[in-house]
């Protein structure tokens, strides 16, 4: 009898539950029963953190039918749509859930709630409307670094109090193709404490060449990192300010150079951490061996080895220590650098047949890393290929090949010296980037790198010490200060 009396809203609004269960349940890749178990948990943790309307009372169409102020399908009923934008934030936040996936969960939501964004993108509003910044020949577009802090810290508010929050900060070059000039310069962020955040994108500039002038390219960020390092950054939804902190500027040599302003790493003052002068040796800018005056901050800004500066970058109006908050890259430096060099080394003297070295033993190593390949599990996002492609090694192949593997393959391999030189690199490169260990045995790792460095003149000569090997000694002062 029931049946019989129910109305074609009531038939319409069941079918819409159903259509909604099947299209949740495929998009989480489950069975409807899994699905409801999920669905059942994921709501009582949101009610349980969120002061909205719960689920029944808006699921429950005979208690708001009567009701005039309420039309389910009504843009006015802002707690519904409120509460699926605020559940879909903290469900894309907390799980693995992709946005392909996410667009997939909020088509099913749409069937109950029409009003609510169709893509993800909508609900984290990651695509503000952007005015162009012409600068020089090229076009700049600030999406702003406020915004995204702001993003996160009324998010992370929900669930954890904090008053400080610490970023990253992240400028480099990318060509758009072999093919042409045109280049991308991509200004990138990510929070590291009170948790980590997703790497966001804080502006983008393009044109045919590097940006003229990195001040003009920088000064919206710059000013908004001034403004909210003086005042904090505020949330009028949570009436709280929180304080933020530049931890660091993460760049590369060439990138490094050219946001402050100071000649490149292949200049005969290069070196961003002392005040060594370099000398030209085959064609290449060497440094020598040995222990030089550190540069401080208060150095930096007075500009007092003048060949080390090309003029005054506008981070200086930051307080910030300009020496330690741009710290050397490991990727480039030691994965890219110093372990590609080594392994073109032994390439060239075995091809010459110096100090030891023939091709047997470049057929040994490659056969070895061969035989390496299908033990090598799943945790590392590459397996690393022979030496024959070394020139096209990326970073994680290099750093698998310098902490993994070549301790133990090159053991029976290379010379005695060049092996025990080998294992000091990879020692000292493991201690420094271990988790747990670095801080307590970075002097140990010190010791170890001026040691690699002594022990790789006498192997290789002093025409190979080149910017990315002088800079190893450097690397433990950056564990101690950040």
């Amino acid at each position: 009898m029931q049946a019989n009396n129910m109305t074609f809203y009531d038939v319409s609004e069941n079918v819409r539950r159903r259509r909604a269960t099947v299209n949740l349940s495929a998009s989480l890749g489950c069975h409807r029963t899994t699905y409801n178990r999920r669905w059942n948990k994921m709501r009582a943790t949101l009610m349980k953190k969120y002061d909205f309307l719960s689920f029944s009372e808006f699921a429950n169409e005979s208690t708001l039918k009567g009701s005039p102020e309420v039309d389910l399908c009504s843009h006015n009923f802002v707690n519904r749509k409120q509460l699926m934008n605020d559940f879909m934030m903290y469900l894309v936040s907390n799980t693995s859930l992709s946005i392909r996936d996410a667009d997939r969960v909020l088509y099913g939501l749409r069937f109950l709630i029409p009003d609510i964004p169709k893509s993800i993108r909508g609900v984290l509003k990651t695509c503000p409307s952007v005015q162009p910044k012409f600068i020089g020949s090229g076009v700049y577009y600030h999406l702003g670094l406020k915004t995204n802090l702001l993003r996160y810290v009324e998010l992370w508010l929900r669930t954890t109090d904090f008053d400080s929050l610490h970023s990253y900060l992240n400028v480099d070059g990318l060509s758009m193709s072999k093919s042409s000039n045109q280049q991308l310069w991509p200004m990138l962020g990510r929070i590291i404490s009170p948790r980590f955040s997703d790497v966001f994108l804080i502006g983008i500039y393009g044109e045919n060449s590097k940006p003229a002038e990195f001040n003009d390219f920088s000064a919206d960020t710059i000013s908004e990192i001034k403004e909210m390092t003086d005042v904090g950054l505020f949330s009028d939804k949570f009436n709280k300010c929180i304080a933020i902190r530049l931890a660091a500027v993460i760049c590369d040599a060439p990138a490094r150079s050219s946001v402050r302003y100071t000649v490149n790493h292949n200049g005969k003052a290069g070196c961003d951490r002392c005040i060594v002068v370099g000398r030209r040796l085959e064609g290449k800018t060497t440094f020598p061996n040995g222990l030089y005056t550190l540069r401080t901050d208060d150095t930096f800004r007075r500009q007092t080895q003048s060949i080390h500066h090309q003029g005054h970058s506008i981070m200086e109006t930051l307080s910030i220590n300009m020496i330690v908050t741009f710290t050397l890259d490991p990727m480039h430096m030691v994965y890219f650098g110093v372990t590609k060099k080594l392994a073109n080394l032994w390439i060239d003297l075995a091809r010459r047949r110096l100090r030891n070295f023939n091709s047997c033993a470049i057929r040994d190593i490659n056969n070895l890393i061969s035989g390496c390949l299908a033990s090598t599990p799943s945790d590392f996002p590459r397996k690393c290929r022979t030496l024959d492609f070394v020139s096209a090694w990326k970073a994680s192949e290099c750093r698998l090949f310098l902490l993994y593997l070549g301790p133990v393959i090159l053991e029976k391999t290379l010379p005695q010296p060049y092996y025990l030189n080998f294992r000091r690199l990879a020692l000292s490169m493991y201690l420094l980037a271990h988790p747990k260990l670095h801080k307590s045995v970075v002097e140990t790792a010190k010791i170890e790198l001026l040691n690699f460095m002594n022990e790789y003149e006498w192997c290789y000569g002093c025409e190979h010490i080149v910017y990315n090997v002088h800079s190893l000694q450097h690397l433990p002062d950056d564990v101690t200060k950040l």
